[in-house]
């Protein structure tokens, strides 16, 4: 094998390994703001390799999907504050301030994480 084809190859395992560890890394955030009981549940699920999605949050378009997606799929939490219990979200009223983030949980195994846009750190 020539030496520049090895490098080629191997450059896409390294990101492998980045993405890895920056979900993990985003994993351990989230469950750090997380209530003793919601820990109990989404820790399990997220450890066992639920994927999870950051995204900057537009609560008009949250609504929006809200309204449109399929309940039977998706369910959407409300993390208001850090350490409280989240909050299933039943009507689109309930997507606004105040929020710490909205968790949108898809059955697929794929959690959304939608934070506001002036807190990137979470």
């Amino acid at each position: 094998m020539i030496e520049g084809e090895q490098e080629v190859l191997a450059a896409p395992k390294a990101n492998i390994n980045k993405e890895e560890a920056d979900e993990k890394e985003n994993i351990n955030k989230l469950l750090e703001l997380l209530s003793s009981e919601d820990l109990s549940t989404w820790e399990p699920i997220f450890k066992a390799g639920a994927h999870i999605k950051k995204e900057k949050a537009d609560l008009v378009e949250l609504r929006n999907l809200f309204i449109t997606m399929d309940r039977a799929k998706y369910t959407l939490y409300k993390l208001e504050n850090e350490r409280i219990t989240m909050r299933t979200v039943r009507f689109g009223v309930q997507i606004m301030e105040p929020y710490l983030l909205f968790l949108l949980w898809d059955d697929t195994g794929v959690a959304t994480v939608y934070v506001p846009k002036e807190r990137p750190d979470l």
